[in-house]
């Protein structure tokens, strides 16, 4: 969540000059920077930065103006994108693209954790110029890898053993995800076929490497 750790750099140097998802069957509960993507084709993104205030006589990080910094940002994507100055659902008849699910400073660590309504949101808030950024993020179906020209030809099963194109081809409602760039990413499912060199964590979370396009397919 790169524009995350824009706001909150920011905040930190401000401070530094001046002082000194739904539910859903598979629990997104990180403790590392990762993303979750769902069926319904929405993402969510938990993002920790450490501060440490411990070197200094008096605090320089201060949780109210990182929220508000945080809570800022997300407003003004909103107000340029659905037209909506919000950052919090507050009405489920109340859709924005984004919004704040928690935010939290503890254990020398600033945590944030936001909804977005389609990839494209998580991509263009976050940015994909930064080094180690996710450059591009599609979520769709099988059926539409197909309709695509994807042959998904090298891709392997969960075990990691030569995965079967047909057998793909045949379950043309499992979700897939077309990723470039490094990541941990959670599914709403089980995880049945990914590219070569993807790692399996468990059944619901893979992590890339590098900036080669993946492709996680998961039921």
């Amino acid at each position: 969540m790169k524009a995350w750790k824009k706001v909150l750099s920011t905040v930190i140097t401000g401070m530094m000059v001046l002082a000194m998802a739904g539910c859903s069957s598979v629990k997104f509960e990180p403790t590392e920077n990762s993303i979750f993507v769902k069926k319904d084709k929405t993402v969510v993104s938990f993002e920790a930065v450490s501060i440490d205030n411990s070197a200094f006589d008096a605090p320089r990080y201060d949780e109210n103006e990182m929220k508000t910094f945080l809570e800022t940002a997300v407003k003004e994507y909103n107000k340029g994108t659905c037209g909506k100055d919000l950052a919090y659902l507050e009405d489920k008849k109340d859709e924005l693209n984004i919004s704040i699910d928690e935010f939290k400073v503890e254990n020398q660590n600033a945590t944030a954790k936001l909804n977005y309504k389609s990839a494209e949101d998580y991509l263009k808030f976050n940015g994909t110029e930064d080094a180690g950024s996710v450059k591009d993020l599609i979520i769709g179906t099988v059926a539409d890898g197909i309709n695509s020209g994807l042959d998904f030809s090298g891709m392997v099963n969960a075990d990691g053993s030569a995965a079967d194109v047909e057998a793909i081809q045949k379950n043309k409602k499992y979700s897939l995800v077309a990723l470039t760039g490094p990541v941990r990413m959670v599914v709403e499912g089980k995880v049945q076929y990914m590219s070569a060199g993807v790692s399996l964590a468990d059944e619901n979370t893979v992590v890339t490497s590098g900036d080669e396009t993946v492709y996680i397919i998961f039921k």
